[in-house]
């Protein structure tokens, strides 16, 4: 069984954990010394958070990579693999810069000279911090599904049916946080069928003339 595609779902398992851990944070309408108190007050939580999240984004990049290797080799002069690995990368670096707003009010946090204006400028573009992330599973899972979908492999083509509606439903208003947490279903379920081994056909073998033919 190959490891490789496994990287998906710890992927998921750590973004779970991650916004787990980080919980509730301040509304985008709090005032700033109540922000600035959040954070100063969960500062080890918040960078727990963080750092967990930052861990997801780096081996999200590793099960891109793979898909990519699984898709190409199905469709070796396609352009949609090359589509869903720039999903992949989008999405982690979303998740990256997210996690620098976080740790930027948490090291401002004990700073007398940071006053609150900051912390609601820097809360407001965290709370509303989610399109990159959000747009490039979308794009993953949309150009994954329409090369599958197509073919049939290397993942069955239900499930890349499921990834093209997912994928458009993440640039759909309201609907896009919700295909974003099924997005991690989808990764979950493709990473078992990408681990699983190759189907051997076994090859044809010509007829054999009867003798005197």
């Amino acid at each position: 069984m190959r490891l490789g595609p496994f990287t998906g779902i710890v992927a998921v398992v750590l973004i779970v954990v991650a916004f787990a851990v980080g919980g509730s944070t301040p509304d985008i309408g709090d005032p700033g010394p109540k922000i600035k108190l959040f954070y100063h007050q969960h500062d080890t939580r918040q960078a727990v958070a963080l750092y967990l999240l930052i861990l997801a984004a780096a081996v999200l990049v590793f099960f891109a990579g793979n898909l990519r290797h699984h898709l190409s080799e199905a469709d070796r002069h396609g352009w949609l693999p090359q589509v869903a690995f720039a999903g992949g990368i989008l999405s982690a670096v979303g998740f990256w810069t997210a996690s620098s707003i976080t740790l930027a009010m948490v090291d401002a946090s004990d700073k007398r000279r940071i006053g609150g204006q900051a912390f609601q400028s820097m809360n407001a573009i965290s709370t509303d911090f989610f399109i990159p992330f959000v747009a490039g599973i979308g794009i993953m899972m949309l150009a994954a599904g329409l090369d599958t979908a197509r073919r049939g492999t290397p993942l069955p083509r239900w499930l890349g049916w499921a990834g093209i509606i997912l994928g458009v439903a993440c640039f759909i208003p309201w609907a896009g946080f919700i295909a974003f947490l099924a997005g991690g279903l989808w990764i979950i379920v493709a990473s078992v069928f990408l681990a699983r081994p190759p189907r051997v056909t076994a090859p044809e073998v010509p007829p054999v003339a009867a003798p005197g033919a």
